[in-house]
């Protein structure tokens, strides 16, 4: 099922790509195709920055907020999902962040949007690299919209929403892309929060009970056995999924001020991530981080193997930080939670391996 999702998610994204004429893309710069955050040049307006774009949504973690009726922390993680695919361009300072906020009328009526956006201004205020940076570029909360939707939308509780933001920030030229990837480079994971935003499908429908879910077509899905207030982990199930995802824009700031990295946000595809970059290596995990008890969990209930784990969810690795060997030790006094988990080698393919349990996993392509 998965596998045939992908499938269709690729046809989708080259169809979209072939309805974009390149003159929408003329100003592009092409470092940056296909990378985590698209940068833009205009010379005449901004002669000594690139324009750096990002957009992205929360996807089904939002039927947890819906199903526990906790609206306060969603908006972090639209926020964060953003800000991360930002981060992996170093020292990047986020202007503007702007968002779509399309609910069911309930949603209006309960003023739920009032907690969704105050989890967006939270976001926001981890997000400010301007002091580190020293520069004036600072976060501003731009134009949103919100709509009532009834039609488009359904849920089980009348409370349905979907969010969605584009952050737009800049970062000097002479700065941008100056590390390159080589043989002999640290490969650093920073500890995420949790699953984040991404496996949700999967974590829903494999670890819960789904008693919270009034649609026959979708609760027929649930084959896991716990409800959200199921204890777990000195917390329970329902709030340990929520937990917001953690924001890394300030820390890679922070290390990106003072060393040449790559960035790489460990989002949807796991360790394919690590494949989006340009260079033709190897990036040899032989050191991960422990992941938290949620994903040992999870592959218990699911009987996912190691592979699937770790091309769907984070597995305790937030972000990765690809650095100079001599310089791994000066980044990691530089941020908590974090450490050395693999390296790069020589290679014909850009490709990702995971040694585990006495085995050696391949990821290729993303």
């Amino acid at each position: 099922m998965k596998s045939s999702y992908r499938a269709s998610e690729s046809k989708a994204v080259d169809a979209i790509k072939k309805a974009i004429p390149s003159s929408l893309k003329q100003d592009l710069l092409k470092e940056s195709k296909g990378m985590f955050a698209e940068l833009y040049e205009n010379n005449e307006v901004f002669p000594n920055h690139y324009i750096a774009t990002t957009i992205d949504g929360v996807g089904t973690k939002i039927i947890i907020a819906e199903a526990m009726h906790k609206f306060d922390t969603i908006g972090i993680d639209c926020v964060a999902m953003n800000a991360n695919d930002m981060a992996t361009l170093g020292p990047v300072s986020p202007f503007l962040f702007m968002d779509y906020l399309a609910c069911q009328s309930k949603v209006l009526e309960e003023k739920t949007t009032g907690s969704i956006i105050k989890g967006v201004v939270n976001g926001l205020q981890q997000c400010n690299a301007s002091s580190i940076l020293r520069n004036s570029i600072r976060i501003n909360f731009g134009k949103g919209e919100t709509a009532s939707v009834d039609e488009l939308l359904d849920s089980t509780n009348g409370l349905g929403f979907d969010i969605a933001g584009c952050m737009v920030g800049f970062i000097e030229k002479q700065k941008f892309n100056k590390q390159k990837i080589k043989p002999g480079d640290k490969i650093i994971a920073l500890k995420s929060s949790g699953p984040h935003s991404n496996g949700y499908t999967d974590l829903r429908r494999y670890l819960l009970k789904g008693e919270f879910e009034s649609r026959s077509e979708y609760k027929k899905t649930y084959s896991g056995r716990f409800s959200l207030d199921a204890k777990f982990d000195g917390s329970t199930i329902g709030k340990i999924l929520l937990e917001p995802t953690k924001i890394y824009i300030e820390a890679i700031a922070q290390i990106s001020k003072n060393f040449d990295v790559v960035g790489i946000n460990n989002t949807g595809y796991g360790l394919k991530n690590l494949n989006r970059v340009k260079e033709k290596v190897e990036f040899r995990i032989n050191n991960s981080l422990k992941p938290q008890p949620i994903f040992d969990l999870m592959q218990k209930e699911s009987g996912f193997s190691d592979e699937q784990m770790y091309q769907t969810f984070n597995m305790g690795m937030g972000f990765f930080i690809i650095c100079n060997e001599e310089n791994a030790g000066y980044i990691l006094d530089t941020v908590k939670d974090a450490d050395v988990v693999g390296e790069v080698r020589k290679s014909n393919n850009t490709i990702t391996i995971l040694e585990k349990n006495k085995k050696k996993i391949v990821f290729e392509g993303y």
